[in-house]
């Protein structure tokens, strides 16, 4: 996958996860605050970043 236009940082993606849904990601045995974790869940975010864009330029490309 190609990477976002625009990718986000690591300190911009874990201080936008709201306290609550911290709390729910604990719950799962996901701590942010746990360096490895951190590291999974931003992994997980720009994966998920990459896979809209490019969905978005298929779509882009396909429905003119």
């Amino acid at each position: 996958m190609r990477p976002a236009r625009y990718p986000r940082s690591a300190a911009v993606i874990l201080r936008s996860v709201p306290q609550h849904d911290r709390a729910l990601l604990l719950r799962i045995g996901l701590d942010l605050d746990n360096p490895a974790h951190a590291e999974l869940f931003v992994e997980g975010v720009r994966a998920a970043d990459d896979a809209i864009a490019d969905q978005v330029r298929w779509e882009r490309e396909r429905l003119r």
